[in-house]
């Protein structure tokens, strides 16, 4: 096998260019996978040859939902984050190789060739010495709501990506051009912060890209969904509550905003999207408590966070959230304040 990684993506890596934003290094294993899950998620990392010490690097940036990183363990090791649960993830090796086994799946990903991994499946991986990638995290929440927006329906159920992908055919080269492009951008920014547009510009070209060129089970949904218009007014509401789903709505409120009837715009939802519009509502809200649960420092509270985003019946709340997410809100917060405390 002909392993040859894009040659203006292995260049951009090697100026490294988002050092300045966000450069860590270190020989401690403890403090590896510390870092590197605050940057991505909690795992074991086992190092398969204790003659061979870890000679790690990790430089990140964040551009909205999507972490762009760069990243070397330099030793042969064994990374299992399990379920992945909150992001879809894609791995691109510029140098070395890795065995990825995901669910049923296994593959052994070299240059030119990239991994795509979903959230529901069980993750391990073998990194050898020589392995340098370009990672893409892509928050669950942020994609499944960009996909929800294509394709004009809630997305109940992660998306199942085909789990490998040739960097040589157009997918592989339109998501190569996007990663270039933020490499570029954070380049000639030095330690700058992007400008909030600029950053919403690259999440959203890494979106589409991924959504739009790798097939996925939705594929021919997608097509279908991509092919008609959503009505204009439908388009103007949800754009409404997602803008202002932290004030209060009522259906009134949504008819002047839509300059149509209540009755109209009721049928429009349920014809486009399957739900009604106070529905979209709450799952736009379940989506906030769910970021503030994850966000949230060691005095986060469910109760206090879940009454801010107006659900009084916590437990009707409760059992809402777990079935949308697949996990109790106290799991939830439980997991990602461990996560940053290892």
């Amino acid at each position: 096998m002909t392993a040859s990684p894009d040659p203006g993506l292995l260049a951009l890596c090697e100026m490294s260019p988002l050092a300045a934003h966000s450069r860590f290094a270190s020989t401690d294993r403890d403090e590896v996978q510390s870092h590197v899950a605050d940057v991505f998620c909690g795992h074991s990392l086992s190092v398969l040859n204790r003659a061979q010490p870890l000679d790690a690097e990790l430089d990140h940036i964040r551009l909205g939902g999507v972490a762009l990183a760069i990243m070397r363990y330099g030793a042969d090791v064994i990374v299992e984050p399990g379920v992945l649960q909150d992001f879809y993830l894609v791995q691109i090796p510029m140098r070395g190789k890795a065995r990825i086994s995901f669910g049923r799946d296994d593959a052994v990903i070299v240059p030119g060739r990239a991994s795509v991994q979903h959230p529901a499946a069980p993750l391990r991986m073998h990194w050898d010495a020589a392995c340098t990638k370009v990672v893409l995290r892509y928050d669950r929440v942020r994609f499944e709501r960009f996909v929800e927006g294509c394709i004009g329906r809630p997305q109940r159920e992660p998306l199942y990506l085909r789990p490998e992908m040739d960097l040589s055919g157009i997918a592989g080269q339109m998501l190569l051009d996007q990663i270039k492009s933020g490499l570029r951008c954070a380049s000639q920014l030095g330690g700058a912060a992007l400008p909030p547009l600029l950053a919403a510009h690259l999440e959203n070209s890494l979106m589409s890209t991924l959504l739009f060129t790798q097939p996925h089970d939705r594929s021919e949904e997608f097509a279908g969904a991509i092919d008609g218009t959503e009505p204009r007014l439908v388009t103007r509401v949800r754009d409404y509550l997602a803008a202002h789903a932290d004030e209060p709505i009522d259906m009134a409120m949504l008819a002047e905003v839509a300059g149509a009837p209540v009755r109209t715009i009721y049928h429009q939802f349920k014809r486009t999207l399957g739900i009604a519009p106070l529905q979209l509502l709450r799952d736009i809200r379940m989506d906030r408590v769910r970021r503030d649960l994850m966000e949230g420092g060691a005095d986060a509270n469910v109760t206090r966070i879940a009454l801010g985003w107006g659900f009084e019946h916590l437990g009707r709340f409760a059992a809402q959230y777990r079935e949308r997410f697949g996990e109790t809100p106290r799991d939830t917060l439980r997991r990602h304040r461990t996560g940053r405390m290892n």
